[in-house]
């Protein structure tokens, strides 16, 4: 009887645990500093799945977390796009996988367009996540993940590290299944690192181009930041057009960037997790184009 006893407590400890480690910190809204925004997947353009945290400096309350999250999402994007930003609390491969993952099984249509967009850091997270999940592939929808600032890399190294699902860096502004990346370098900054050389993949998100041909401040469209300190809420997020020009150096392997530093929140003169904020405009714009030319190579398609 006691043995008996035992195997049916054994049993129903075996359930009650397995149900447990089942169960995603996805599944609750807590953790998801925005979930669909309320727009509807028939009216969204394409979804956006942002991850990122508000640099130490601006502060670590949630208002502040969240406020960064809109103003690099929904400010820059505006209606018609879906955005998925959750909170990752553990920030490592692994936790960003697991979120990117529930996204695409949960709130991703198979085949619906969708971004993926990070920045420095988060962007090197969201990269090796991308090698972990499935349907990452423009038949599921995925156009393009902007990786501002993630690790260099060649472009023979993106291609090599998503070959099985023909993933590639972009070679210009229209084509799809593509990661976007380039190295900022503000206002002559100095950038030691090693891996910093001629060869390095980099894209001029004023013109996206690969090679040294300079985009003018007048190409900007504008930027977009998230400007905490300003008491006045309404006031926190600044918008200025024209902000920038940028060249790269395929000598150095980086963007160089020269843009107006007090305009910006800044730590010993240097940005902050700012490079999506400096290119916002252009990035929405061409998220945009690159959206079009999947809906126009789907009807190709289709027409043969």
């Amino acid at each position: 009887m006691k043995k008996l006893l035992y195997a049916m407590v054994t049993m129903i400890c075996a359930v009650m645990f397995s149900g447990c480690s089942s169960v995603s910190p996805f599944d609750y809204g807590n953790n998801w500093l925005i979930r669909e925004n309320d727009i509807p997947q028939f009216y969204s353009t394409f979804d956006l799945f942002y991850i990122g945290k508000a640099p130490a400096e601006y502060g670590d309350t949630h208002d502040i977390q969240f406020n960064w999250t809109k103003t690099h999402t929904n400010d820059i994007f505006g209606r018609g796009v879906r955005v998925f930003a959750p909170e990752i609390r553990n920030p490592d491969v692994e936790n960003v996988a697991e979120a990117l993952e529930y996204y695409l099984e949960h709130f991703h249509l198979d085949g619906h367009p969708f971004i993926l967009l990070a920045e420095g850091h988060y962007a090197d997270l969201l990269y090796g996540a991308m090698q972990k999940v499935s349907g990452i592939t423009v038949e599921n929808g995925f156009i393009a993940a902007y990786l501002p600032d993630m690790q260099p890399k060649t472009a023979a190294e993106i291609a090599d590290d998503f070959y099985w699902e023909g993933l590639h860096a972009a070679a210009n502004g229209d084509d799809i299944g593509v990661i976007i990346t380039w190295i900022s370098c503000i206002n002559g900054e100095t950038m030691d690192d090693p891996a910093l050389k001629a060869g390095v993949y980099n894209i001029n998100p004023l013109n996206w181009k690969t090679d040294a041909t300079a985009g003018t401040a007048g190409e900007n469209i504008k930027a977009v930041f998230y400007m905490p300190q300003h008491k006045n809420m309404f006031w926190r997020k600044v918008e200025e057009a024209n902000f920038c020009g940028a060249v790269i150096n395929l000598e150095k392997g980086v963007l160089e960037i020269t843009c107006p530093v007090p305009l910006l929140h800044s730590v010993d003169g240097r940005f902050t997790s700012n490079c999506i904020s400096i290119f916002a405009g252009n990035i929405a714009a061409n998220a945009r184009t690159r959206t079009q030319n999947l809906i126009r190579f789907r009807q190709w398609r289709e027409a043969q």
